[in-house]
């Protein structure tokens, strides 16, 4: 719907993204309406989205044009810079975090590194696996070292990682780039110079109780601290950290947030997952795509939250998440364009720029 006298939300859009994304014009337009079209639309499918993009042409035309923008590889270092801009100045805490699917009998294995944000992880930077299942030490130490090579401004306060991220080298590359390692150790995980196995040393724990080892310990060829706690279900985290216990198991509580992302990028935002894409360097453009929806959900629903009342579980969280309310928000503008919705979509926008 055209509203007189305005100007197109993907060309809106496209002035609020280009300077973070120096793109040649013609693929930051598809980029643009790429990222309406999947909130609109809520699907990642290229053969659903043809009928939601704002390009020229027949359907089977924009259709080939959405094909060929995915097989564009994304300059590496555009997206991380861009993601960080929404997170306050100083140090980060990184994520690090596997999601999977399998379309027919082709694995899509994504090593994602994202950031402690706010209830939710932020994507920063991935590495398509050619494999099932998890990765190998040397395929992180290179996501991580990407990261740092792009990103050498921005300090690292420690990294969150569950149980499936250990081993002697990849404890060794953190120690040796200054990165705090707050990881939980699985029950076979062995500590000390006998290598006893943690669950021994920590055994007979009540439920809520938090037991820390008395001295620094070697964990995987590094001298860490080590504790252990258990929760009300009976299950048993062992968490391998530096600094004192209590921070640092507050702080592996915000790991969940990477569960967060994944479930917004996937079932309960985006549907990545139906993609037919199996190819890495498409599936990464697309997932490319999908980030920047998600960071302009999310703080467009911070903004939303600040606004209007919004209900609280019992928990105390919100009954519905600030990615939820920006996506349902956004996705009613574009869904009832007016005059009204298109002067607020174009307020929204330059929060965009980070």
């Amino acid at each position: 719907m055209k509203i007189p006298g305005s100007r197109p939300h993907h060309d809106t859009l496209q002035t609020a993204l280009r300077s973070a994304f120096p793109l040649d014009a013609r693929r930051l337009v598809v980029f643009t309406v790429l990222i309406l079209a999947v909130i609109q639309a809520r699907t990642v499918v290229l053969y659903s989205l043809k009928t939601h993009v704002s390009l020229p042409g027949t359907l089977t035309t924009r259709y080939q044009r959405l094909c060929r923008f995915v097989q564009f590889p994304f300059p590496e270092a555009l997206f991380p810079r861009f993601a960080l801009s929404f997170l306050p100045p100083g140090p980060v805490d990184l994520i690090l975090d596997r999601t999977n699917w399998k379309l027919g009998q082709q694995n899509v294995n994504i090593l994602l590194l994202s950031a402690v944000w706010n209830g939710f992880s932020l994507p920063l930077m991935w590495t398509l696996l050619p494999h099932g299942g998890a990765s190998h030490s040397a395929t992180r130490e290179a996501l991580v070292e990407r990261f740092l090579k792009l990103c050498p401004d921005r300090e690292i306060w420690c990294l969150l990682a569950d149980r499936e991220f250990i081993g002697q080298y990849w404890f060794g590359f953190l120690d040796q780039h200054g990165i705090a390692p707050c990881i939980r150790l699985p029950a076979r995980a062995t500590i000390g110079a006998h290598g006893m196995p943690v669950w021994a040393v920590f055994k007979n724990l009540q439920v809520g109780e938090v037991r820390v080892w008395h001295r620094q310990t070697r964990v995987y060829g590094v001298n860490l601290r080590v504790a252990a706690t258990k929760n009300a279900a009976g299950e048993m985290l062992y968490l391998a950290y530096r600094g004192h216990a209590l921070p640092n198991m507050r702080r592996y509580a915000q790991r969940w947030q990477a569960e967060n992302l994944h479930a917004a990028l996937k079932t309960r935002g985006f549907n990545l997952e139906d993609t037919g894409l199996t190819r890495a360097e498409r599936v990464s453009t697309l997932l490319t795509v999908v980030s920047a929806a998600f960071i302009w959900a999310c703080v467009t629903g911070e903004l939303v939250a600040r606004r209007t009342a919004t209900k609280a579980k019992k928990h105390g969280h919100r009954a519905v998440s600030v990615f939820r309310l920006g996506l349902d928000h956004l996705q009613d503008l574009l869904l009832h364009p007016s005059g009204a919705s298109w002067r607020t979509l174009s307020t929204l926008m330059p929060r965009f720029e980070g």
